[in-house]
């Protein structure tokens, strides 16, 4: 079966879920100081584009 929007959308919402928890785990590994901070920005921006993602799955379920 074809996916609509709102199933791209929740399928892409899980895979930065994902996308997260390996940022979490570079985290615990990580051992230089500017590699942390790095993965730490990204995991920042990350959860960003996951509240935005996560209002968009929101917004089409109810249209």
């Amino acid at each position: 079966m074809q996916k609509n929007a709102r199933g791209y959308v929740q399928e892409t919402c899980k895979e930065l879920k994902e996308a997260e928890r390996n940022l979490q785990h570079a985290l615990e590994t990580v051992e230089k100081d500017p590699n942390r901070q790095r993965i730490q920005e990204s995991l920042n921006q990350l959860m960003a584009v996951q509240t935005y993602c996560n209002e968009t799955e929101g917004m089409l379920e109810n249209h």
